[in-house]
């Protein structure tokens, strides 16, 4: 029995009426030759057709040899109303192409598939990057897990990209993520962007990707030194101020007075590199490890009579975890984090302490200045140099800085003195001004040191 042939229409598929239970029925199509729509008994409809009731189980077929020699059969193409009728006429067009040229379709179909689910699995995403990343270069930065979390982090520079393909992301959306960041943060947005950079330079290197996409984006702020420095009044009111943060911020914001370390190396400074001598000893030494400095130096650093006492009573203050291994700590198994809230409860503490003086002179107050906590070691520096005649050599091994501007290249290949003793010196007559200028004790005196060259 032949098959009949009908110009069909969406409209006209819609409105089929089902066949007979258990039974089917066939309706060529006139455009594509060998596609045929076939009709089955009636289900009860759902979903977003337009009527209600009963419908026809609608199918595409298409009716070819698919083998040389082989008698003609059918496929199936799909389903209606998921597959458009001008859709299945497409792929039957294609499938006669291929049946053309030997191919059967079916077989490249699962071809395509097999292809589709290897390169799958094969798709390294920018986090499975990253991983590499951090295994082969950032675990060995001291600073690698900053590094990782600005680059993929909850505000990473490249934590929209996470899921995708290293090499599909473009310039544009490197320079669009920078913008969105320096809205908020623009010299946190600087320092992404090297990140990124140097991230992406490497999958350079290691052929993950073509090329840098985050190459020649300029930075969104203009950077300057900052020239801040204390007065000693200034410093005054920190220490004084610090008293009201209490543990863990009180005493590690007067030891960063006294001891002018970088911030991070004080805050996650560990009880098992103290060394406070014997209970008669005034003075102690903290050796700090290479891997915990910027330099990625070690370094023994002479902890004077009021560091000593401030870092052993910050140990026994009721408010630090007993079991911690760390100085100064909240939970007990991290060192201390939180500087910028810890930043904000001072300058409230000190514009108070401004504020009611003002009042009792009958003046309006001033603000303090805009400092960070990074100026106390610029005001270690300033006040060391011009107020103690300290040697601007052993100021700068004070804050273990490479000291490029008071020693030469030479000396700095081939000079590995941690000049130990001057640097014990100059932190004792520290101590004395501290106690003198900036805390105010009676009984002691400036000890200038005399001048001298490293």
């Amino acid at each position: 029995m032949s098959t009949p042939k009908e110009e069909l229409t969406a409209k006209r598929l819609e409105n089929l009426m089902p066949a007979e239970a258990g039974q089917r029925y066939e309706i060529a199509d006139t455009h594509v030759k060998g596609l045929r729509v076939r009709v089955g008994d009636a289900v009860v409809e759902s979903g977003d057709r337009r009527r209600k009731g009963k419908a026809a189980q609608i199918s595409y077929v298409l009716l070819a040899r698919y083998k040389p020699g082989a008698n003609p059969t059918r496929r199936t193409l799909g389903s209606f109303p998921e597959m458009a009728l001008a859709d299945a006429r497409q792929k039957a067009v294609a499938w006669k192409a291929l049946i053309r040229t030997g191919v059967d379709p079916a077989d490249e179909a699962e071809r395509v598939r097999v292809e589709a689910e290897r390169a799958r699995q094969n798709r390294r995403t920018l986090s499975d990057v990253l991983d590499q990343y951090e295994r082969e270069k950032l675990a060995t930065l001291r600073r690698g897990d900053a590094t990782r979390r600005a680059l993929d982090g909850p505000c990473g520079l490249l934590a929209d990209f996470k899921e995708r393909d290293p090499s599909s992301i473009l310039r544009s959306e490197i320079r669009a993520a920078v913008r969105k960041r320096a809205a908020l943060s623009p010299i946190s947005a600087n320092r992404q962007l090297a990140y990124a950079s140097a991230f992406f330079n490497w999958c350079v290197v290691e052929e993950i990707v073509p090329e840098n996409p985050a190459r020649s984006i300029p930075k969104p702020a203009q950077e300057t030194a900052r020239d801040r420095h204390h007065s000693v009044n200034e410093l005054a009111e920190i220490w004084t101020a610090s008293e009201s943060l209490g543990y863990p911020f009180g005493p590690l914001t007067r030891l960063l007075i006294v001891l002018p370390m970088r911030r991070e190396e004080l805050a996650a400074m560990p009880i098992a590199e103290l060394d406070f001598g014997d209970d008669d000893a005034m003075e102690g030494v903290w050796t700090l490890p290479a891997e915990r400095t910027k330099r990625a130096n070690a370094l023994r650093v002479p902890l004077s009579p009021l560091a000593r006492s401030i870092i052993k009573d910050a140990i026994a203050d009721i408010g630090r975890p007993k079991k911690s291994p760390f100085v100064f700590s909240t939970t007990g198994e991290t060192s201390v984090s939180g500087f910028a809230k810890a930043k904000r409860r001072l300058d409230r503490f000190i514009a108070d302490a401004r504020a009611k003086a003002a009042e009792g002179a009958g003046v309006e107050p001033d603000p303090m200045p805009h400092w960070t906590f990074h100026d106390l070691r610029t005001t270690f520096t300033t006040l060391a140099c011009e107020e103690l005649n300290v040697d601007a050599a052993v100021a700068d091994r004070i804050l273990n800085h490479v000291a490029s501007a008071t020693t030469s290249k030479i000396m700095r290949v081939y000079n590995k003195s941690e000049l130990f003793e001057p640097r014990r010196q100059a932190l004792r007559a520290w101590e004395a001004f501290v106690r003198a200028e900036v805390i105010g004790e009676d009984d002691n005196r400036v000890v200038a040191m005399e001048l001298r060259r490293a």
